[in-house]
């Protein structure tokens, strides 16, 4: 009996035929917001530790108040945004504002001090234009921290097709809790790195020089966050301390873990070694290494305890048949 072997123009010859292209792509696309949600849950046990006493987890468990796979503050925020541009084909920052009320209004176990101040804002009527900015200044306008870049994924896979438009939606879904250019640089760069990753799969190169010039648009300090996390370890960077919400530490982490790792596995067991912030940081670092390897090589045995992946999936697959 001979050997059986496909047409190698089977897909060409059928009209709705996905090639494997698509194939890859769609997987890279899905692989975006469970990277993000494994990193996030592998994370979530040791956030605020010293990189001394977190050690190297490899396995998703639960402590620090979360059972295991349970979504904190990044994972939900990331839902709020994608549940909202799937439903309005679009970013709509007002519908995203009555999102982010609703989960506000759940009293969530976490969230960070801007984005309480923020929806806040919202709450006693302030436009989500103004939001973030009102909480800025009162903070003197200082606070960066890294809880808009933490869940603005789905602004890179909306713009995946077309990055028309992207840095404009990564602002403004920023502005909403966070104001501060450094925020909003690294939203920008950590969005487009995204979109160029799904497209382009393993090759980061582009990605990165590219993510690094969005973000610095609005950002020098982004800019530079990004280039130095491409030139270093992730093990040479020190993220642990007092400032380790800083949103420009979770950007060079991110892009450092990108750079480096030949694994999404790899890379996150990395990040969360470092200590810190660690939930967001792997959720940022996931989102760019789960774009750039694809779902496949998410950790079965990470994904399967995930409380969010089959929305996240659901989602991902609506909104990827929507671009």
């Amino acid at each position: 009996m001979g050997s059986f072997r496909p047409d190698p123009n089977l897909l060409k010859k059928h009209p709705n035929a996905i090639t494997q292209t698509q194939i890859d792509e769609r997987s890279r696309f899905i692989g975006a917001l469970l990277g993000a949600a494994a990193g996030e849950s592998l994370g979530a046990p040791h956030e605020s530790k010293t990189a001394a006493d977190v050690g190297t987890p490899r396995e998703i468990t639960g402590g620090n108040g979360w059972a295991a796979g349970e979504p904190t503050d990044d994972i939900d925020l990331t839902l709020v945004l994608l549940r909202s541009i799937v439903s309005r084909k679009r970013l709509d920052v007002d519908d995203v504002a009555q999102g982010l009320l609703k989960w506000f209004a759940g009293k969530p176990k976490d969230i960070g001090n801007l984005t309480r101040s923020a929806l806040e804002n919202l709450r006693a009527g302030e436009p989500p234009s103004q939001s973030g900015a009102i909480a800025w200044e009162d903070s003197g306008r200082k606070a960066a921290g890294n809880g808009s870049v933490m869940c603005c994924a789905p602004i890179g896979l909306l713009h995946v097709k077309n990055l028309d438009g992207l840095s404009d939606d990564a602002v403004a879904a920023s502005r909403i809790t966070h104001y501060d250019a450094r925020c909003v640089g690294a939203c920008v760069g950590v969005a487009t790195a995204v979109a160029l990753l799904v497209r382009g799969g393993k090759d980061a190169e582009e990605a990165v020089s590219r993510a690094a010039t969005a973000a610095g648009a609005h950002s020098d300090d982004a800019l530079a966050a990004i280039e130095r996390g491409a030139l270093r370890k992730p093990a040479d960077l020190n993220v642990d301390g007092e400032d380790r919400g800083f949103v420009l530490h979770t950007l060079e982490l991110a892009f450092s873990a990108l750079v480096a790792a030949t694994s999404v596995e790899e890379g996150l067991v990395t990040v969360v070694s470092r200590g810190g912030d660690t939930d967001t940081n792997a959720c940022v670092a996931g989102a760019l290494l789960g774009a750039k390897f694809g779902k496949s090589q998410v950790p079965d045995r990470w994904v399967g305890k995930l409380k969010a992946a089959p929305e996240l999936t659901s989602l991902a697959e609506q909104l990827y048949k929507q671009i």
